[in-house]
């Protein structure tokens, strides 16, 4: 069975925060900042404590009434309708992953996997020509192309700031 919801641990804290807010109603944003939950998680919980659409389309409730449902989440420890929840998801992510594996696109065989993530400004491919004011690509094929798309991204990814330099210095 899934674990409890990490913002469940925060809940008597998070219900003194909403407690002191000055205001009469609350949105996704003060239940994010309350409880310390994303986007995501603050509308889900709005929507339990009955949220009804509110300015601007948002979700708005009353603050009382979020104190009273959190409250009686604290008390029961009823967090089932999270849990049952992520058991969906873990369910359907399981459901989808063969068609996800089956559609992966391999850019290099295995064994030069290690040497692309590696990929430095100073080592691109002797197929990529990077200029300062173009970037040039020999290939031939699919696999080479995507190797050396590869090899450019990676070394983006770890020498960033050299290749930066690189390009504006010129």
């Amino acid at each position: 069975m899934p674990s409890q919801p990490s913002w469940c641990r925060d809940l008597p804290a998070g219900i003194a925060r909403l407690e002191a807010l000055d205001t009469d109603w609350v949105g996704r944003r003060e239940i994010e900042l309350a409880l310390g939950v994303s986007k995501t998680v603050a509308w889900r919980l709005l929507r339990q404590c009955g949220g009804q659409p509110g300015p601007g389309n948002g979700l708005a409730c009353r603050r009382s009434d979020v104190i009273d449902r959190l409250r009686g989440l604290a008390a029961e420890g009823n967090t089932s309708f999270e849990v049952q929840r992520r058991k969906r998801l873990a369910a359907y992510l399981e459901r989808i992953r063969p068609e996800v594996v089956a559609n992966r696109t391999r850019v290099v065989p295995d064994s030069q996997a290690v040497a692309l993530l590696n990929s430095r400004f100073a080592s691109l491919p002797p197929n990529v020509t990077l200029a300062p004011t173009n970037l040039t690509v020999e290939f031939r094929g699919t696999e080479e192309f995507l190797a050396a798309v590869g090899a450019i991204v990676y070394a983006l990814n770890n020498d960033f700031e050299q290749i930066s330099a690189f390009l504006d210095g010129a």
